[in-house]
C-alpha cells in the first residue's frame, strides 16, 4: 500500500507586488510522510496553481541539506489586487509508494499604482465655502492603465500648523476617490486666510492592496496647492510694488557692475605686479630658483584670495586650471609659464643663465598679453575648481 503525505508551509513572502520581479511569490515548505518515522520527502513533483489554474512559470527548487522546497513565481497582471487563493499540488510517487497531496493558502497581492490629481491645484474665490477634487488611481504595471477599486485614501485640508478637515474614503469601480471640504463658519469662507491660514490638501493611504512605496510617495511628496483670488486692493497696489522692486533691482545691478569692474581692475594690477617684480629680480641677478618659486607662491596667494584656487589645494593640475581660469591669455604664454614653474619646483640641477633667460622671456610674454587685456574675470568666493 502507499503512504500518505502532508504538505507543510514554513514561510510565505510577506510582500508580493504584481509584475515586480524583486518581490515575487515565495513559498518555503516541506513534504512529510504520514506515519512511520515521519520522514521528510525530497524531490517530489509539484506545481503551483492560482484560483485553480496552473502557474507554468513557477520555479521549484529543493534544499538538499534540509529537504525543504522553495516555490518562486512572479505575480501576474491578471491577478487582481487583494486576497488570492493558491494551491500547492504534489503528484503521487509510485517508486516510493507515496500518494499525492495538495494544500491551499491565501496570499495578498499588491499592485503598483499611479495617482492622478484632478485638478492638480485648486483656486478659491472670495466668499467660496467649498472646495472639492478627486484622485484617479490606476495600475501602473498594465499598459491599459486599468482603474484600481478599493484603495483607501485619506484627504486632509491643512494649514501650516493643523489639520482642519478630514475626508476618508475608497476608490470606486472607476478608480475614483472624491473629496470635498466645506466651511460652516458664517462670515469666514475658505478664502479668508486670516481665519483659516494658508491652505493646502494633503493625502495618505493605508490601503492593503497597493505597493507600500506608492503609499509613502502619496503621503510625503504629493499634495494639491491652493491659489486664492486676489483682493480688490491687490490689483491697484501690485503695479506700484512691481515698479519699486524693478527700480531697486536695476540700482542694485548697476552698483554690482561698478563694484565688479573695480575689483577686476585691482586683479589686473595684482597679477601684473607679481610678474613684473619677478622679472626685475631676475634681471638684477637674483637666484633663479628662489625668484621663480616666490613668484609661484605669490600667484597662489592671489588666486586663493580671488576664489580661483582652494586654500588646501594639493595638485599642480589645480594650480594650472586656476591660472588658466584667471588669465585669459594665449595658451602658448601659459605653457611657457608652466614650464618655468615645473623647472623651479621639481628639478634638482642648478638653474643657470639659460634658465634665467627662459624665465625672463616667459614672464615678459605674459606681461605683454596682460597689458592688452581690458579686465580679468572675477570668480565667486564659493566657486573652487576641483581636481
Amino acid at each position: 500500500s502507499r503512504a500518505d503525505i502532508n504538505v507543510e508551509i514554513l514561510l510565505i513572502s510577506d510582500e508580493v507586488v504584481r509584475s515586480d520581479e524583486t518581490r515575487p511569490i515565495r513559498v518555503r515548505g516541506r513534504v512529510l510522510e504520514i506515519g512511520g518515522d515521519g520522514n521528510t520527502m525530497e524531490e517530489m513533483e509539484m506545481s503551483l496553481l492560482w484560483e485553480g489554474s496552473l502557474e507554468p512559470n513557477a520555479i521549484i527548487t529543493w534544499d538538499q541539506a534540509t529537504g525543504q522546497f522553495l516555490i518562486t513565481s512572479n505575480a501576474k497582471t491578471y491577478m487582481p489586487p487583494g486576497n488570492s487563493v493558491f494551491t500547492i499540488e504534489v503528484d503521487p510517487d509510485s517508486e516510493r509508494f507515496l500518494n499525492g497531496a495538495s494544500l491551499e493558502f491565501d496570499l495578498q497581492i499588491l499592485v503598483s499604482v499611479e495617482f492622478e490629481f484632478i485638478p492638480e491645484s485648486l483656486f478659491i474665490q472670495r466668499e467660496q465655502t467649498k472646495i472639492s477634487g478627486k484622485i484617479n488611481v490606476t495600475a501602473s504595471d498594465d499598459n491599459r492603465a486599468p482603474p484600481v477599486e478599493g484603495v483607501s485614501i485619506t484627504a486632509r485640508l491643512t494649514n501650516d500648523t493643523a489639520t482642519l478637515f478630514t475626508v476618508v474614503g475608497m476608490t470606486d469601480g472607476n478608480g475614483i476617490f472624491d473629496y470635498q471640504f466645506e466651511s460652516f463658519h458664517e462670515g469666514h469662507p475658505l478664502w479668508d486666510r486670516d481665519f483659516w491660514g494658508e491652505l493646502k490638501v494633503e493625502f495618505s493611504s493605508d490601503s492593503d492592496i497597493i505597493d507600500p512605496v506608492n503609499a509613502t510617495q502619496l503621503a510625503q511628496f504629493r499634495e494639491v496647492d491652493i491659489n486664492y483670488q486676489a483682493e480688490a486692493s491687490d490689483s491697484l497696489l501690485r503695479p506700484a510694488i512691481i515698479s519699486i522692486i524693478l527700480v531697486a533691482f536695476l540700482i542694485g545691478v548697476s552698483a554690482l557692475v561698478v563694484s565688479i569692474r573695480n575689483k577686476k581692475r585691482a586683479a589686473i594690477d595684482e597679477l601684473a605686479g607679481i610678474f613684473s617684480y619677478t622679472a626685475e629680480l631676475l634681471a638684477a641677478g637674483d637666484e633663479v630658483r628662489e625668484a621663480i618659486f616666490n613668484c609661484y607662491e605669490g600667484l597662489c596667494k592671489i588666486l586663493m584670495s580671488r576664489g580661483f584656487l582652494r586654500r588646501d589645494f594639493e595638485t599642480v593640475r589645480e594650480f594650472e586650471m586656476a591660472i588658466r581660469s584667471a588669465l585669459p591669455i594665449s595658451e602658448q604664454a601659459l605653457l611657457s609659464l608652466d614650464r618655468i614653474f615645473e623647472e623651479a619646483r621639481y628639478s634638482s640641477h642648478v638653474l643657470g643663465e639659460q634658465h634665467r633667460e627662459s624665465a625672463q622671456m616667459a614672464l615678459n610674454s605674459v606681461l605683454q598679453e596682460i597689458d592688452q587685456l581690458e579686465e580679468v574675470p572675477i570668480r565667486s568666493k564659493g566657486k573652487i575648481i576641483e581636481d
